[in-house]
């Protein structure tokens, strides 16, 4: 595993293991009026689900069109690299950096899995495109008062770690961490440690949201309601890739489990009044590595308008 880990031993942070505006046509002259809500005491947990991530931009986009910011932003996967551009407050940037791109060769592919043993393009997602083609605003993300935690899974522990980057120097490596599918990336060392991807130890992370004080979630999800994973049993490919990491590979065994006991739980705490939950409708046809701009269009206005229709409910749900 020495030659396929990326080495950064820089990177030191805190790891705690607990244009399409005629959509909006109806909605401009409200958000102009509007007031910046207050969102004190409740997270904001978004899942990833890779393009399928593209739903969640369009939900945050609708929140910042709205005045709508929360100081405590936990996002596994594509949805810890959404939640970047929501934080400094950059509408549209995380749609571009995905649609915009999605069919160059070095975003996604086998060309891309040979030069960089990653199937994303991780040097155009992580380096070219915030440094130069679309640039991330870093200064705004180190004025964030408030808490961002990108999950990933450690490969040591199996744990997820649940990684607060505070500094320019730290975030791309934290979301990259997190970002990193297993059998087609390269983990991510942090602080010593290799990284994949937060799905498969903690695929939505509202136990840790609340856990760490807040009363309430809004959850944006990335697959429709009543969704479960088939569940799988002992697997030779992952128990011969990852031997030698034993506690990672029960992780990895044990995942669909573990993704459709927490859904369970939301179904209770949405029961309960404790979260509110905005989810898809099914999406015949996409995949989950979509490429067709038209489509992930189509998913982006789908976040957008059906936050839309929620934002009343959402408003109460935040003010009781």
């Amino acid at each position: 595993m020495e030659g396929n880990i990326i080495r950064c031993p820089e990177f030191s942070f805190p790891v705690f293991s607990p244009d399409l505006h005629s959509v909006y046509t109806d909605c401009q002259a409200d958000i102009m009026q509007n007031e910046e809500i207050k969102t004190d005491g409740t997270a904001l947990v978004l899942e990833g689900g890779g393009m399928r991530g593209i739903y969640t931009t369009g939900v945050l986009d609708f929140f910042l069109d709205n005045n709508l910011y929360f100081d405590y932003v936990i996002g596994v996967s594509a949805g810890a690299s959404h939640a970047l551009s929501y934080i400094t407050r950059q509408k549209g940037r995380a749609k571009r950096v995905n649609v915009d791109y999605c069919r160059r060769p070095d975003y996604l592919g086998l060309g891309c899995l040979r030069r960089e043993k990653s199937l994303f393009g991780m040097d155009l997602l992580f380096r070219k495109i915030p440094y130069e083609l679309d640039p991330y605003d870093f200064e705004a993300f180190e004025k964030f008062a408030g808490i961002y935690y990108a999950v990933a899974t450690n490969m040591k522990t199996g744990q997820p770690g649940y990684l607060t980057p505070r500094t320019a120097q730290d975030v791309l490596p934290a979301a990259q961490a997190s970002c990193s599918l297993p059998f087609v990336s390269v983990p991510v060392v942090i602080d010593g440690d290799p990284y994949l991807d937060g799905g498969i130890s903690d695929s939505i992370p509202v136990r840790h949201a609340l856990a760490d004080g807040n009363r309430k979630a809004v959850l944006v999800l990335t697959q429709p309601a009543g969704y479960r994973k088939k569940e799988k049993g002992k697997s030779l490919i992952v128990r011969k890739m990852y031997r030698e990491y034993p506690e990672f590979i029960h992780t990895m065994e044990n995942r669909n489990r573990a993704y459709n006991e927490v859904l369970d739980h939301i179904d209770r705490l949405e029961a309960e009044g404790t979260v509110f939950v905005v989810r898809p409708k099914p999406q015949p046809g996409l995949k989950r590595l979509e490429r067709d701009p038209e489509k992930l269009n189509g998913l982006y206005r789908s976040g957008y308008e059906d936050m839309a229709a929620l934002f009343p409910a959402l408003k109460e749900f935040l003010e009781k």
